[in-house]
């Protein structure tokens, strides 16, 4: 991005010395299409969007997890959701055999 120093200086040679767009581009080595932003822009505009972050994939299910958690904190301290005791969701995934021999979930 470029610095509001250079923002200042191609918009005085231009609009006050009476420089031509192009001749400025040349002149402070950037493209004449970055001139005109600046010429657009008193100040660099910064970062925009085009279109809203995307939802996270687990929003539909955000309902359906906070219950499960919510059950699970009425439990009994020994009967919760946690470690080896995950309902079997650590059994579900695949041992694969890594460089120490030993096998490791994945």
């Amino acid at each position: 991005m470029k610095g509001v120093e250079l923002y200042v200086r191609v918009r005085r040679a231009v609009f006050i010395s009476g420089m031509s767009r192009r001749e400025a581009a040349r002149l402070f080595g950037i493209d004449r299409r970055t001139v005109d932003k600046m010429l657009r822009y008193s100040v660099p505009p910064g970062y925009r969007r085009k279109k809203p972050p995307a939802r996270p994939k687990l929003d539909p299910f955000v309902g359906i997890i906070d219950g499960i958690l919510e059950e699970d904190g009425q439990r009994p301290k020994k009967q919760r959701l946690s470690g080896p005791r995950d309902n079997g969701i650590r059994a579900q995934t695949p041992i694969r055999s890594s460089a120490s021999g030993r096998g490791e979930r994945s």
